[in-house]
């Protein structure tokens, strides 16, 4: 057995059978894409795969076979396409790196209720974003008993960056700034509004982290 079909059968132990998996929700991909996963003992094995960020679980497809990356503690970093993910407390996080620093993302759904359709599709407030399959197909064959309601997918981030050796988690402007000293903030504040930063938007956030070191 070669190396690659070794590293495979040690850490890919956890089987899904895979039907038409992309369909589900929370995956990175559009389509499991190639990568490469490093393991600590400088390993590799090539395959395509997938991240769920619903689950923070990493997917691996193996012919016609999706299975869930497990044995973490063995893992130093897998690479899909050019984006680089790494185990950390137990799930997968993105890297996101810059010039002088990186940080790590770790992306979280929310899913909102909007409201309910009225009688042409309209929700009776705020804005449609899906309308729960089950109920369309009641609405088609004629059902009254149906759920209605108009649901949104909110995509969250929590960041992490390294601070005096440690990781610091942080999702907007007040929860970074409370990892600096009250000294700083006033400093740290004109710096986030030179760089116009949106903390809904990871890369504006790499930059913002990359000036502040």
């Amino acid at each position: 057995m070669n190396i690659a079909k070794t590293i495979i059968t040690t850490l890919f132990l956890t089987v899904i059978f895979f039907v038409n998996a992309q369909e589900s929700n929370g995956y990175y991909f559009k389509d499991f894409t190639n990568g490469q996963v490093i393991l600590k003992n400088k390993q590799f094995a090539r395959g395509k795969f997938n991240y769920n960020f619903v689950n923070h679980q990493m997917h691996f497809l193996n012919g016609g076979v999706d299975m869930i990356v497990e044995n973490l503690q063995d893992i130093d970093t897998i690479i899909i396409d050019k984006t680089r993910f790494i185990p950390f407390e137990g799930r997968f996080v993105e890297v996101m790196k810059g010039k002088n620093a990186s940080i790590l993302v770790e992306m979280n759904v929310n899913t909102r209720e909007q409201g309910k359709v009225g009688a042409m599709g309209v929700a009776t407030h705020g804005t449609v974003q899906s309308i729960d399959v089950n109920a369309r197909f009641q609405r088609v064959n004629g059902e009254n008993n149906m759920d209605i309601k108009v649901y949104k997918d909110e995509i969250k981030y929590t960041y992490f960056m390294n601070v005096k050796g440690g990781w610091k988690s942080f999702h907007n402007q007040a929860t970074f700034l409370k990892l600096f000293p009250k000294k700083r903030h006033d400093a740290v504040k004109e710096i986030i509004k030179s760089l116009d930063v949106d903390f809904d938007h990871p890369d504006e956030v790499t930059k913002l982290c990359n000036e502040i070191n």
